[in-house]
């Protein structure tokens, strides 16, 4: 479960920049019933200020869905984060929508993976969670504005007990 806090200085444990530029909330604030319902206990969404996504860390890159819109960052730890991004439908035509670099490639931290004209989607809310992890006991977020790869979107723990 993600817990969600006022701030996250002082909370210990492996950061997780944001890959997006935009403001943090919790999930049940993201205007589709299908994410907002708190099925996804490791999840948040960011309403998208700036149209870049960027690698959170190095790892390998995977699209999936109709017109690429679910991206999946896998750490060498095996560590998985996944960034889903609203179905538009110029998306589907490439209108919307440009692939920086393909499904399966080996990427680094900070590289650019995908550009949206988000004007074209107006009110953008894209939701980043973590996959299920057996060593992940703890994740913490905080309601706040992020800035791609200088800012931390989560913070996760391995253990037995949170550490502050």
């Amino acid at each position: 479960m993600l817990t969600w806090l006022p701030q996250l200085s002082g909370i210990h444990g492996s950061v997780i920049k944001s890959p997006v530029t935009g403001m943090v909330m919790p999930l049940t604030e993201h205007p589709d019933l299908l994410y907002n319902s708190n099925v996804l206990t490791l999840a948040l969404c960011i309403k998208l200020q700036h149209g870049t996504l960027k690698a959170p860390f190095s790892g390998v890159f995977d699209r999936q869905l109709l017109g690429g819109r679910r991206l999946r960052f896998k750490h060498n730890s095996g560590l998985v984060i996944q960034l889903d991004i609203p179905l538009d439908a110029d998306m589907t035509n490439g209108k919307s929508v440009n692939h920086l670099v393909k499904s399966g490639a080996t990427i680094r931290s900070g590289e650019s993976v995908m550009s949206l004209d988000i004007r074209a989607y107006g009110n953008c809310h894209v939701v980043l969670m973590i996959l299920p992890h057996p060593a992940i006991t703890h994740a913490f977020s905080a309601r706040r504005h992020v800035e791609a790869l200088n800012d931390a979107a989560l913070i996760i723990q391995t253990g037995n007990k949170p550490k502050t």
